[in-house]
């Protein structure tokens, strides 16, 4: 299996679900008002989240079956492409990361 995490400022979290809904991934967690730091800034945890200079965290499990992987991908690609026009091809709060993942209960 792999585990696909998606960290990306709140702005982002409606078009996010919008688009699991699209391809019909129905199985997924969110954390919203999380914090770090990183290239675009720091931005402080919120519980709750009270503000949109929060982030949000998605946390999507794949099989090593499933076909959602490169679909995810490309459409992740085409929202960050539409939110960095116009920001100078800047930073913007959305990274894709993708890791190893074994259920072990």
């Amino acid at each position: 299996m792999k585990m696909l995490h998606i960290v990306c400022g709140k702005r982002f979290e409606e078009e996010i679900v919008v688009l699991f809904q699209k391809l019909g991934i129905k199985g997924y967690t969110v954390i919203s008002g999380v914090g770090g730091s990183g290239v675009t800034g720091t931005v402080t945890a919120s519980n709750p989240p009270t503000n949109q200079n929060t982030n949000t965290l998605f946390m999507v499990a794949l099989g090593y079956e499933s076909s959602f992987l490169p679909q995810i991908v490309a459409a992740l690609k085409e929202i960050r492409a539409k939110h960095v026009q116009g920001h100078d091809d800047r930073e913007i709060p959305l990274k894709v990361f993708l890791q190893p993942c074994e259920i072990i209960i």
